[in-house]
């Protein structure tokens, strides 16, 4: 089942589009190139030696995954009232089948970014293959919070509306498109509670070599886990009644 409902809502993604799966590539690359025309000279000593433009796209490949993932299974409970009336199946499978079917386009936005990194110089080494492992650590981060929130918006509508100005709020809180090492010392440790900041700080590393705080994405990891384990909660909370919820 949770094959099924992967594969359907990847069909669905793709059903009667003009772009299809270059969509995946157009999301990071255009706010790459409005970020890059803003912050290209002003952050041009910032990046240790990578030019803005890579430095930004590696924030922003990641992160779009992320942010689409959590989107989607976000809204599954909502969209899939139907199902959840008429049978019963674990729950967790919806929006997870829902993460998963933004693989992808993390995967073609990855490969796009490869594609730029071979063209500019760079040359694969062992780094590189840690990008899996973190590939797979953000879909089970993003897993985690669109459970949580798919659960939360099936008691409270007005979330479906607030969530994605919190996602919006997210991006902003992760060095995306500045280095970490901009941000005020007083906040440094704050921004690394956020676990995204060591998703995308670790990306950098592997295709870079940019210097790498390991304490901060040893506390990226710690509250990833946090997270699990309070979207475990919540949603265990809410899912004996959670059809006559919806």
């Amino acid at each position: 089942m949770f094959l099924f409902l992967t594969l359907r809502d990847i069909t669905l993604r793709y059903r009667q589009t003009v772009l299809g799966v270059l969509w995946a590539v157009l999301q990071p690359i255009i706010p790459m190139l409005i970020f890059t025309v803003i912050f290209a000279r002003a952050l041009r000593g910032e990046t240790g030696g990578v030019p803005y433009s890579l430095f930004a796209l590696a924030g922003l490949a990641p992160w779009m995954f992320f942010a689409n993932a959590i989107n989607a299974a976000s809204t599954t409970f909502i969209m899939n009232h139907n199902l959840l009336n008429k049978v019963y199946f674990p729950r967790a499978i919806l929006p997870g089948a829902a993460a998963v079917a933004c693989v992808l386009d993390g995967m073609v936005a990855g490969i796009f970014l490869v594609g730029l990194l071979l063209f500019h110089g760079y040359r694969p080494h062992e780094a590189w293959l840690f990008i899996p492992v973190i590939a797979a650590i953000t879909l089970v981060l993003a897993t985690s919070v669109g459970l949580a929130a798919a659960s939360l918006m099936a008691l409270y509508r007005d979330m479906k509306h607030a969530f994605p100005f919190l996602v919006q709020l997210w991006m902003y809180a992760t060095p995306v498109v500045y280095p970490t090492k901009l941000v005020p010392g007083i906040f440094h440790r704050l921004i690394a509670l956020n676990p995204m900041s060591g998703v995308v700080d670790a990306v950098r590393y592997c295709l870079f070599g940019t210097p790498l705080d390991w304490m901060s994405v040893a506390l990226s990891g710690l509250s990833a886990i946090l997270i699990w384990i309070g979207a475990a909660a919540i949603f265990q909370h809410l899912e004996t009644d959670l059809a006559e919820r919806v």
